[in-house]
C-alpha cells in the first residue's frame, strides 16, 4: 500500500517545480509566469501550516519573500489575461480592432516594465538561495513540517473555509454585484487551497467537492477578468487613435460576456453550497478543539497534473457580435 506525500515532500515537489520554471521566467514566457505563480502560492500555503520554531527563527520571513515574489509574478499575470482578452476581441470584434491594437500595444509595454520589476525582484530576493534554504532536509520550514500538526490545523482550517465561501456565496446573491462576486472567488479558491492539501495528504477525499469548487472559481474568474478588462478600457475614451463607439462596443460585448457566466455560475451556486458543507463535515470528524491557524496563497496538490496555461474564453456574447458585425 503506497503511503500519501507529507507535506515535506509536497514541499520539496513544489520548490523544484518553482525552479524549473525560473529560466523561463527570465525569458519572460507566459506560461512560465503563470506556473511559477501557481508554485509559489503553493508553497506559501504549505509554510503556513509549519509549526513556529521555537525562539528566535531566522525563517521568519519566508513566506513574505515568497508573497513578494508572488505579487511580481501576479502582475505580469494579471496583464497576460488582458492582452488575450484583447486579442481576442480583435479577432471577434474586428471594426474594433484598430483601437484595440493600440489598447493591446499599451498593454505589451507594459507587460515588459512588469517584466523588469518582476526580474530585479528574483535577483534582489536571491529566490535561487531561498529554494535552497525552504526545501533543506535538516533545518527550517521543512524540517518543521514533518511535525503532526498539520493535521489538526488542516482540520480546523477546512471548517473555518468552508463557513466563510458559504457566507461570501450567500452575500453575493443572486445579483450580480462585482465585488461581492469577486470576495466569492476568493473565499472559494481559498476553500479549495485546504481541501486539496488535504486530498493529497490522503486526510480526506474531496475529490467531488474540489472539481465542483474549480469549476466555480474558474467561471468567477472569468467573470472577474472581463470586469476588469472593462474598467481598464473605460480609461481610454479620450485618448488619441482610441474611438469612443470601439471602447462602447467592446465594453458591451465584455459586460455581455460577464452576464452569461453569472448566469452559468448562478446554475453551479447549489452545488458549491453542497461542496462547502462537505468540506465541512470533513474538517469536524475527528478535529480537536484547538485554534485553526491563518494560511495564505496557493495550492498544494500533490501527484495532480499541474494545470495548463488557461487562455480565457471568449463567452458566446462574442461570438454572437462576430456575427453581428460580419453582417
Amino acid at each position: 500500500m503506497l503511503l500519501s506525500p507529507t507535506p515535506a515532500a509536497i514541499l520539496d515537489q513544489q520548490t523544484k517545480l518553482l525552479r524549473t520554471q525560473l529560466d523561463g521566467v527570465y525569458d519572460g514566457r507566459v506560461d512560465a509566469v503563470h506556473d511559477a505563480r501557481v508554485a509559489t502560492r503553493r508553497i506559501r500555503e504549505l509554510l503556513a501550516l509549519a509549526p513556529p520554531a521555537a525562539g528566535q527563527d531566522p525563517d521568519e520571513n519566508v513566506g513574505a519573500t515568497y508573497r513578494e515574489v508572488g505579487r511580481a509574478l501576479g502582475k505580469v499575470r494579471d496583464i497576460d489575461v488582458q492582452i488575450a482578452l484583447i486579442r481576442d476581441l480583435e479577432r471577434h470584434a474586428p471594426q474594433t480592432a484598430p483601437s484595440m491594437v493600440v489598447v493591446r500595444q499599451d498593454h505589451e509595454r507594459d507587460r515588459l516594465a512588469g517584466l523588469r520589476r518582476l526580474i530585479k525582484t528574483l535577483e534582489r530576493l536571491d529566490l535561487e538561495a531561498m529554494l535552497s534554504r525552504t526545501a533543506h532536509r535538516a533545518s527550517g520550514p521543512r524540517h518543521r513540517l514533518t511535525a503532526r500538526a498539520w493535521r489538526d490545523h488542516l482540520k480546523h482550517l477546512l471548517v473555518e473555509r468552508s463557513r466563510t465561501a458559504a457566507e461570501r456565496i450567500t452575500h453575493a446573491t443572486g445579483v450580480y454585484f462585482p465585488n461581492r462576486s469577486h470576495g466569492a472567488r476568493i473565499a472559494i479558491k481559498k476553500l479549495r487551497y485546504a481541501a486539496e492539501i488535504s486530498q493529497a495528504t490522503g486526510a480526506s477525499d474531496l475529490k467531488r467537492a474540489i472539481k465542483t469548487l474549480h469549476k466555480g472559481q474558474e467561471v468567477l474568474g472569468e467573470m472577474h477578468d472581463r470586469e476588469s478588462l472593462a474598467n481598464t478600457l473605460s480609461r481610454y475614451v479620450e485618448r488619441e487613435q482610441i474611438s469612443g463607439e470601439h471602447i462602447a462596443l467592446t465594453t458591451q460585448v465584455l459586460e455581455g460576456a460577464v452576464l452569461d457566466l453569472h448566469s452559468s455560475y448562478l446554475e453551479r451556486r447549489g452545488d458549491l453550497r453542497e461542496a462547502c458543507s462537505e468540506i465541512e463535515r470533513s474538517g469536524l470528524r475527528g478535529s480537536m478543539a484547538a485554534p485553526a491557524i491563518a494560511v495564505g496563497g496557493g495550492i498544494l496538490v500533490a501527484g495532480l497534473a499541474y494545470l495548463s496555461n488557461r487562455a480565457p474564453q471568449s463567452g458566446k456574447r462574442l461570438v454572437e457580435v462576430k456575427g453581428r458585425l460580419a453582417g
